[in-house]
């Protein structure tokens, strides 16, 4: 049975990459998004023209922007706003960036994520 994926935050691929590797079969990845066009390009030429370039919070208001059914959904969401650096940085909105993986896990229908993220 292939798993349909969603990889949030996606960049070029990495963790589509090692979620194949580390499961040993293929899956389909039905949908994925980075806010980096170059990722974005490259991601495409991996793994299929699924992945979008564009901001979540504003692709999840759009209308026109279909989550489509997932088994997985995986991703990392932006680390800087937690990193040892930032900690001061309690303003820092890519600290809130779990919120929209959430959702497109509600909405995909997905019963596993998988998110990576630094330590505080």
């Amino acid at each position: 049975m292939l798993l349909r994926v969603i990889d949030l935050y996606a960049g070029a691929g990495g963790l589509s990459l090692g979620f194949r590797e580390s499961l040993g079969h293929d899956f389909s990845p039905v949908w994925a998004n980075d806010f980096n066009k170059a990722a974005v390009t490259t991601y495409n030429a991996n793994f299929g023209a699924h992945c979008i370039a564009g901001d979540i919070l504003s692709l999840l208001q759009d209308e026109q922007i279909h989550i489509p059914p997932a088994d997985v959904v995986i991703g990392g969401p932006p680390c800087q706003g937690f990193s040892l650096l930032n900690k001061k940085r309690t303003n820092d909105p890519r600290k809130q960036l779990w919120q929209p993986f959430l959702e497109v896990v509600e909405r995909s229908g997905a019963e596993v994520f998988v998110m990576e993220e630094v330590s505080q």
